[in-house]
């Protein structure tokens, strides 16, 4: 990759629409531009004037027409790579796109690779690395929260919090290095072992509370797993289909209708969730009934909460018990009653007395019934088991999360070392937590980490 040429890529999703866009981006950007792109203005001794649009029309090496468009010019700095750009809106339509882009590349720009545009504006200083990979995130946010923990990062929240954390650790570190180095001239105060402690306590605090909200924040933006479970004919697909406001699944009085799971995607308390509607779990001899069982079992073992399904008109049974087995300690839990409509047979005594910490809802999946009490029992459930904070999360990245673990390790180790060992290993450790921290704004990063990130972009971005 070569960062002093010009590179261009087609900037909007491919398909039928209003308007698609062609970005350049390179000290070429304009000369390209001037070379396809005929406008009555550009004879004009002012054009192109900066951050205007101009009407005209993109001729091929033939001089024929084909596209009308809107051309702006952005000189640098002031841009997104901090280079000269130019954006060409056209029709948008995947034959013009490529035929307009291949003209562009055909005129002196090269193709860029994915994630290009956003790394020239990192390598030249405009954003810091976590700012660049929230522009990604906010492209592949899936809910409202996720774009808002994004934003945030891309405004600075996150490095600004990193940069106070590596600032603290330098100025613990600076007296240490100078005693060190110079300890006949050093005339200012060593600290004291208890005020270094304070001091990185504090900091692992601030730490942590980066760290505290990940699931949570990682469930606004990947999703998060919903299981309904129960046996046969208990309701559960009438529930899948009146929490998506939609027929997705058969539903019919005999009992096993559904052999293999179904999943819907829905959005509640700004989660995206994936909800599956699962086998009825029951014994049997039936092959490929035995198969949706088995598949069932690992949806709910995989799912982050278990929506588990009674039929009230019906007496508790051995199935129901050897459902209610299936939850795993750290799983979220909702019961639901269903049939509320029909006499009831379940006591919910019973219920409560079986499932203690679980949240209990009575519904008619048919009529609806409950079914919002239902959608705020669920949400509930999800806050509780990812964990909630006053403050909406910060981290999304797994790369983030790794990171400011291993720095909290070095700080413990260094909060452990300042009464054991000598005050170079503390130095040590807090220079290895700085280095840490550093690769998440990108300040001490390799090159074969940043190829790795941006490799994850999507062209023309």
């Amino acid at each position: 990759m070569q960062e002093n040429d010009t590179i261009s890529a087609i900037s909007t999703p491919l398909g039928e629409g209003g308007i698609g866009i062609v970005r350049l981006s390179g000290p070429d950007a304009f000369a390209v531009a001037d070379r396809i792109f005929d406008c009555p203005k550009n004879s004009d001794p002012g054009f192109p004037e900066p951050r205007r649009l101009y009407y005209g029309h993109i001729r091929d090496n033939d001089g024929e027409i084909i596209d009308e468009v809107l051309v702006s010019y952005m000189p640098a700095p002031h841009t997104y790579t901090r280079e000269d750009i130019v954006e060409i809106n056209c029709h948008s339509g995947i034959l013009t796109l490529r035929a307009i882009l291949r003209i562009v590349l055909n005129s002196g720009a090269r193709l860029a690779e994915p994630g290009e545009f956003t790394k020239r504006a990192f390598l030249k200083g405009r954003i810091d690395l976590s700012q660049a990979e929230a522009v990604m995130n906010i492209i592949r946010a899936r809910s409202e929260e996720a774009v808002k923990i994004a934003a945030r990062t891309l405004q600075g929240d996150l490095a600004g919090k990193v940069g106070r954390v590596r600032e603290e650790l330098i100025d613990l570190r600076a007296p240490l290095e100078a005693w060190f180095d110079y300890p006949e001239e050093f005339s200012g105060d060593i600290p004291g072992s208890d005020r270094i402690k304070l001091k990185l306590h504090e900091l692992q605090k601030v730490l942590q509370d980066l760290v505290q909200g990940v699931e949570r924040s990682r469930a606004y933006q990947e999703g998060v797993s919903v299981a309904i479970i129960g046996r046969p004919n208990v309701g559960k697909s009438s529930l899948l289909n009146a929490l998506l406001r939609q027929q997705r699944a058969i539903v019919h009085e005999i009992p096993g209708t559904t052999r293999d799971m179904l999943e819907g995607n829905m959005n509640l308390g700004g989660y995206p969730i994936s909800l599956v509607d699962t086998a009825g779990i029951q014994g049997t001899e039936d092959p490929v009934e035995q198969q949706g069982i088995e598949r069932s079992r690992a949806a709910a073992e995989r799912a982050r909460l278990l929506v588990v399904v009674l039929d009230g008109s019906s007496p508790w049974t051995q199935e129901d018990a050897e459902i209610a087995g299936l939850r795993n300690p750290d799983q979220g839990l909702v019961v639901v009653i269903n049939k509320v409509d029909l006499e009831q047979k379940i006591p919910a005594a019973t219920v409560k007395k079986i499932f203690t910490d679980a949240e209990i809802v009575k519904t008619a999946a048919l009529t609806g019934a409950g079914i919002d009490l239902l959608e705020e029992a669920v949400t509930r459930q999800l806050d509780l088991v990812l964990g909630t904070t006053g403050e909406s999360p910060l981290l999304v990245s797994i790369r983030h999360e790794e990171i400011i673990r291993g720095a909290m390790l070095n700080i413990e180790n260094a909060i452990y070392a300042v009464d054991t060992q000598p005050l170079e290993l503390v130095s040590l450790e807090l220079q290895i937590a700085w280095n840490l921290l550093g690769e998440i704004t990108g300040e001490t990063v390799t090159e074969p980490l940043l190829d790795k990130i941006f490799s994850e972009f999507c062209l023309g971005k």
